[in-house]
């Protein structure tokens, strides 16, 4: 697939301005920081409103592109985030030890996914024209807002700012470049974000919503239906 740069400039811009969103976290982040539990549920709902109006839908267009195969790729990166964290669990002892290995795996799930943002700006400016690359940026740029505040946690636990403060928010610009370095087909694309999804569905499942009595249900219901506002706006126009 031949990428123009009329097609690479607007989505190089919109990976910066994520990037920002990312690089900025932290300071965000500790405004709401007494807020945390509210906070916490909110975005979750966001984030699961977002998976289940968003993402789930574009991993389904992969079927026209890839076949079934895309739900077992997705199976794929569901077991191996488990797998990663048993094994840690089972094999490493010393807890904090073990706290930091789970915090780098998670880091990572979070680093491919938002590489995989980047590569959905660029496939949606070349595939489905500008404007609809502006529609999709919206559901993008709340997606890493809501993970963003997740991050802060994974980098207390790993206390390395240059992998938060640095690497992780540039990942959407990496993966636009890496697309149009590559020349990236919507048949690999469509390959990597299935199996990536499996491992954010599995974060998700995991970390991302608020377990037993923690948490704000009613804040959680409003993060759902911000997501679902903004999507049908989005689907509107």
């Amino acid at each position: 697939m031949v990428v123009s740069l009329y097609a690479v400039i607007p989505a190089l811009s919109l990976a910066l301005i994520l990037a920002s969103v990312h690089f900025f976290s932290e300071k965000y982040a500790e405004h709401v920081k007494k807020f945390h539990l509210q906070t916490i549920s909110f975005s979750a709902g966001l984030f699961l409103g977002l998976i289940f109006l968003y993402l789930l839908p574009e991993f389904f267009k992969g079927l026209y592109h890839v076949g079934e195969s895309i739900f077992l790729l997705m199976l794929a990166g569901f077991v191996s985030m488990h797998l990663g964290e048993k094994y840690i669990y089972q094999h490493i002892s010393n807890k904090k030890e073990r706290i930091h290995d789970l915090a780098s795996i998670h880091a990572l799930g979070f680093f491919i996914n938002h590489f995989i943002v980047g590569i959905t700006l660029l496939l949606a400016f070349s595939i489905e024209g500008i404007f609809s690359g502006f529609l999709i940026f919206i559901p993008l740029l709340l997606h890493t807002f809501s993970s963003s505040l997740s991050l802060n946690d994974i980098d207390e636990k790993l206390n390395k700012k240059f992998l938060s403060g640095f690497i992780l928010p540039l990942s959407p610009v990496f993966g636009v470049l890496v697309a149009y370095g590559l020349n990236l087909t919507p048949y690999l694309y469509h390959l990597l974000f299935s199996f990536v999804l499996g491992a954010i569905l599995y974060i998700v499942v995991r970390d991302t919503l608020p377990r037993d009595d923690a948490g704000k249900p009613f804040l959680f219901l409003i993060g759902v239906l911000v997501s679902v506002l903004i999507l049908t706006i989005v689907l509107i126009f």
